[in-house]
């Protein structure tokens, strides 16, 4: 079987909540609830290096705390992530739903679909949404406060399966009986004084449909790599004292005082990154993400590059919409450009390439 890398995100170059909410393509993201943010805890970090600050995303310990996401309805889904709760709920509540619409709340649930909780012994469900009937349930599962666990969702609820897994053990998988267009995922955190739940390098793939119920996502670290020297082009124009345009792009968040910038369709601008803290042998692909707002009329398209030894992979066109709003957008590259496999070496040689179109 085959798994093809969609998104992936470490959470490192998000320094706000504003910031997340604005996750793009091929997620649409939205953080609700209280308590939401971005916390520096080392209980989820599988893997850091020199000049990256670690951030995981904090859910919060507030009832319906949570985030939502639409996604492809590509037929299976599987998500990984490095995981952890401080502490089991006081009563069953809802960890994750996946659903064909969304809910208005992430502790609520919505109306198609099927939900995956957990209890105050431990023990994991799949429910159905529409009748709260119970799917499966797990034997009773010991989950350390502040530990680190590798948590495995995969559902095709075309074929028919759920299956949750920690640590590349099954916990609880259930035919389901029931069909639906996966367009939404929820993760919650499971009410009030339930603990506080983090996510970190999370990784979301789809499959060449040869999957099964038994299929697991392997532990992945999401290394996030910042601009660090100058790349091929340098035609955008600085703003806000930046000597290289590099150095007004190694940011975490958004930055309104420095960036760069340009008025002219057909102009380029690349940055190189910071190498691989290792050499890994498998490598699942590459996104290049750009923060980017269009201050301008008229139409204005980007196209996000990913360069090696001058050849480019190139994204799509993503239209910019007018307006104060900074919005992060992302393409994903399973491949090296000519169509190769990613490696350390030609990961490190990788620069990143923004095109105005």
């Amino acid at each position: 079987m085959a798994l093809s890398l969609e998104w992936a995100c470490g959470f490192e170059q998000f320094g706000a909540i504003s910031d997340i909410n604005q996750v793009s393509k091929p997620w649409a993201g939205q953080l609700m609830g209280g308590f939401n943010g971005i916390s520096t805890t080392t209980g989820v970090r599988s893997l850091q290096g020199t000049g990256v600050t670690p951030q995981a995303l904090n859910l919060g310990n507030y009832g319906g705390a949570g985030i939502l996401w639409k996604v492809p309805d590509i037929g299976t889904r599987y998500i990984g992530m490095g995981w952890y709760m401080g502490s089991l709920p006081t009563s069953e509540g809802t960890l994750f739903q996946l659903s064909a619409s969304p809910t208005n709340w992430p502790g609520n649930l919505a109306p198609d679909g099927v939900n995956i909780s957990v209890d105050n012994l431990g023990v994991v469900r799949i429910r159905q949404n529409s009748n709260n009937t119970e799917l499966a349930a797990s034997n009773p599962y010991s989950l350390n406060g502040n530990t680190q666990y590798w948590l495995s969702i995969s559902c095709n609820p075309h074929s028919g399966w759920v299956t949750v897994a920690l640590n590349g053990t099954i916990v609880v998988t259930t035919a389901l009986g029931i069909n639906f267009s996966l367009q939404y995922i929820t993760f919650v955190t499971p009410g009030i004084n339930g603990g506080q739940i983090f996510i970190d390098d999370l990784v979301s793939y789809s499959s060449d449909g040869s999957d099964t119920a038994a299929t697991l996502v392997p532990p992945r670290s999401v290394w996030t790599s910042l601009p660090n020297a100058v790349g091929d082009e340098t035609q955008w124009s600085r703003v806000g004292g930046a000597v290289a345009n590099w150095a007004s792009v190694d940011g975490q968040a958004y930055q309104t005082a420095t960036y760069n910038t340009t008025n002219q369709t057909g102009t380029f601008d690349y940055y190189n990154t910071t190498d691989l803290p290792g050499a890994p042998t498998v490598i699942d692909g590459v996104v290049v993400t750009a923060c980017a707002r269009k201050e301008d009329s008229g139409a204005r398209d980007l196209k996000l590059h990913a360069r090696v030894d001058g050849v480019d992979d190139v994204s799509v066109p993503v239209g910019l919409t007018t307006g104060i709003a900074f919005w992060y957008l992302s393409a994903t590259f399973t491949q090296a450009p000519g169509n190769v496999p990613w490696t350390a070496s030609n990961v490190n040689l990788c620069q990143l390439g923004l095109e105005a179109v």
